[in-house]
């Protein structure tokens, strides 16, 4: 019992000190979120390389955007759209600009599911660091290739 009492009254005492030093002030910058990503614009010419799943390079068919227009070329059928495009969301409108120098005759099935692929997209997804884009809507797909 004799240690009991010394004992108590350091145990006391500890508990009554104060700590006065102040904590520490973290003055490190707040991290910023990461800047989105920059998405490859489909401005420029292209070759079409796929439509709706079927290699497409023997039709030489290419397609065109610059300023909010685009052209899609087989032979001698040309069709042409407005378009927007804010980061991989797209959209087309058909335009008047469309043209046949075929003689009277008609795109094939194929040149017309190429047309409809385009015109349908809503999405452009890039690969290839901007050398290549899949756009893909309700009428398929097309996939091009920079010139």
């Amino acid at each position: 019992m004799k240690y009991l009492l010394p004992l108590i009254t350091l145990m006391l005492a500890a508990c009554n000190q104060q700590d006065d030093a102040p904590a520490p002030v973290q003055n490190e910058p707040a991290e910023t979120p990461a800047a989105a990503e920059e998405v490859p614009s489909l401005e420029g010419s292209w070759n079409v390389t796929m439509a709706e799943g079927r290699d497409a390079s023997a039709m030489g068919m290419t397609a065109s955007f610059a300023g909010g227009s685009a052209t899609l070329s087989t032979g001698c059928f040309r069709r042409g759209w407005t378009y927007t495009q804010q980061r991989n969301a797209v959209a087309f409108t058909t335009s008047p600009s469309g043209s046949s120098n075929c003689g009277g005759s008609r795109p094939g099935a194929s040149e017309e599911g190429a047309f409809a692929a385009l015109a349908e997209s809503n999405i452009a997804i890039f690969g290839k660091e901007g050398k290549e884009a899949t756009l893909s809507g309700t009428a398929g797909t097309l996939t091009l290739e920079r010139r």
